[in-house]
């Protein structure tokens, strides 16, 4: 018994005299999300895609809203379908438009006349920026050339004495909005918003 003792007093020895071997454990996370590329363009302040105006001087059409979050920034593709807003009978009112855009006015372009052609307005944003890609706003004006002279579809010869109009003034191609024989006219405007 008492040689059990002092094997068992040895061997409780031994494992104090042996040093303990302590492993450090070191531990890693990564975490990773994808945010995908959008660019997307809307009507922010009309129910549907038709809109009236008046036959009168500069007025707002629409509010667009945007958003795009491209590390390039954002292009913007403004097209008039027709060039002048245009009657069944193919009669012409000539127009400038404006597009005005406060967070990033590179984005937007000053009053212009339009033509009777596929009509188009390329912008560039310059860059990524937080504020185009939490969604701005542009407004779209149309000045409806008031007071020009002219004919069905041909262009006129006197530019529009209404201020601020500077398209209606250089390239009249119809008979101004209070000239115009009574109907209804019409345009077509479309907005692409892709990464630049």
């Amino acid at each position: 018994m008492r040689h059990l003792m002092l094997s068992a007093a040895a061997a409780a020895a031994a494992l104090m005299v042996i040093p303990a071997a302590a492993q450090a454990q070191d531990t890693q996370l990564v975490v990773t999300t994808t945010v995908e590329n959008y660019c997307s363009i809307g009507l922010a302040n009309v129910a549907g895609s038709n809109v009236a105006v008046a036959n009168g001087v500069r007025q707002k059409v629409t509010t667009l809203r945007m958003s795009c979050n491209a590390p390039t920034g954002a292009r913007l593709t403004s097209t008039a379908v027709n060039g002048d807003l245009k009657s069944a009978g193919g009669v012409l009112i000539n127009y400038d438009w404006e597009l005005v855009v406060p967070a990033i006015p590179a984005l937007g372009f000053a009053p212009q006349d339009t033509f009777p052609t596929n009509w188009q307005v390329v912008t560039n944003s310059g860059g990524y920026s937080e504020q185009l890609a939490d969604g701005i706003f542009a407004d779209l004006f149309l000045n409806l050339c008031y007071g020009v002279p002219g004919g069905p579809g041909l262009g006129g010869t006197a530019g529009d004495t209404t201020p601020g109009s500077s398209g209606c003034a250089a390239a009249p191609s119809g008979p101004g909005a209070s000239e115009a024989p009574a109907g209804t006219y019409s345009e077509t405007f479309k907005f692409d918003l892709d990464p630049a």
